[in-house]
Parts: structure tokens; sequence; C-alpha cells
């Protein structure tokens, strides 16, 4: 065999390896979060700081999620979430935004629980409540605990509310309050 035929054939062992080398490194580097999450030891717990999660639904995203850290718990398949912000994407573009120190998220079902100063603003409404759920097949959000509703000079009050985010209609139950702030807008 000549020197040039030697040469050639380790030339092309040579791009062939580096091919080999490139695409078992894209198959790795494209693997969702829940397949790197899988490869973790059972029962392993691992701590993040900054992460943000997109929730979609047949090609449309229905909320995002980031948080200053999180801890995830393998046994329990849940992530426990530190000062966390989420917007709910509704149907005609409009979002809504959730603010809280405290949040848990169920990472096979992709539902929440959020606590400690929870904040809801949509538009020109803001509520205040200390937990809320998030029930991610039915897309609701829901909360048993005292919740203050605010804006366009309203401020309501209840012990309890359901908010369905694909009807945005909210039910308020338990010593439902309503106060006008400003009574003359209503005139």
């Amino acid at each position: 065999m000549s020197k040039i035929h030697a040469a050639l054939l380790c030339l092309v062992g040579l791009i062939l390896a580096g091919i080999a080398v490139g695409l078992i490194h894209e198959q790795q580097v494209s693997k969702g979060p829940e397949d790197l999450v899988s490869i973790l030891p059972k029962n392993q717990d691992v701590s993040l700081n900054r992460i943000h999660q997109v929730a979609t639904r047949d090609g449309a995203k229905e909320w995002m999620l980031d948080a200053t850290s999180a801890q995830y718990d393998k046994a329990k398949n849940r992530t426990i979430l530190k000062d966390l912000s989420a917007t709910f994407f509704l149907k005609d573009g409009r979002k809504i935004q959730l603010t809280s120190r405290h949040g848990v998220l169920l990472t096979d079902t992709n539902d929440m629980e959020v606590s400690k100063d929870v904040v809801v603003r949509s538009g020109p409404y803001e509520l205040e409540t200390q937990r809320l759920f998030y029930d991610h097949k039915r897309r609701s959000i829901a909360t048993d605990m005292p919740i203050i509703v605010r804006g366009n000079g309203v401020r309501v009050t209840g012990k309890s509310m359901l908010f369905s985010l694909d009807t945005e209609r909210a039910v308020l139950t338990g010593a439902v309050e309503t106060v006008f702030e400003n009574w003359r807008l209503w005139l």
C-alpha cells in the first residue's frame, strides 16, 4: 500500500470518527430535562440555582416558571422552589403573573402549590393570599385561604376561590364582601 493510500485511509477514518463523536455529543445535549433527570441515581436530591421551565400542551405554551433556586427530590417526584415567578398564558394572548416565596412543583403532573406572600396580577387586578394550588390538567387555580382582590376601584374578599384559566371565571366563597373604593365611579 502506498503512502498516499495510507494517508487517505487515515484521513477518512479521522473524518468518520469526528462525525461519530459529533453525533453522540449532539444526542446527549439535545435530551430534554426529564431525560437528564432520569439518569440521576435513585433517591438523589439535586439543588439548582436559577431555573426556568416552560409547560406546553399541543404545541401551545401554557405556563412559564422561573425560580431563584430549586431542589429536586427524585424519591417524591417533586421540585421545591424558592422565590418563584410564574406566567400563565390565556387563549387570547393575555398573561396572568404569579409570584410567591415558596412553591412545590410535582414533576409528573406539573401541578403546583405555592405559598408565602402569593400575589397574582392580571391587567388592573391583583389578588393576594397565602397559598394557591394550580391543577395543570384542569388549568385551574384554587385556594382554601382568605383572599383579597383589588382593582378598578373595587376590593373583594373571600375565604376561598376557584379560577379557571380556560373560561376566565372565578368563584369566591365564604363571607364574600365587595367594597367599591370610589363609589362615584359607579353612579
